[in-house]
């Protein structure tokens, strides 16, 4: 097989996104506020789930009529990796 991946540069609210979500990641460490573990599915924390909320990072995709941002998938997408590579306590 030969895969091939084009390059693409991330769009520029997607590019902020991702800075917004590692300094919040970084503050959340520095406070204390959860560990880091070895598998992100092996950890919840309600606090940080609601303090992501408060962000208005759940439901980002969803239309503002009901809560959301409207904000596409890639963003979706960046704001996952980005908890994923930091071994958030996502696993709810």
């Amino acid at each position: 097989m030969n895969f091939q991946f084009p390059i693409f540069a991330l769009p520029p609210a997607a590019e902020a996104l991702r800075q917004e979500v590692r300094e919040f990641l970084a503050e959340e460490r520095r406070a204390g506020l959860w560990q880091r573990r070895g598998d992100f599915a092996s950890a919840y924390d309600p606090g940080f789930s609601r303090r992501i909320g408060a962000r208005g990072w759940l439901g980002m995709t969803w239309p503002k009529a009901y809560g959301g941002q409207e904000r596409s998938m890639l963003e979706r997408l960046v704001l996952t990796e980005e908890l994923v590579a930091a071994n958030a306590p996502i696993s709810a």
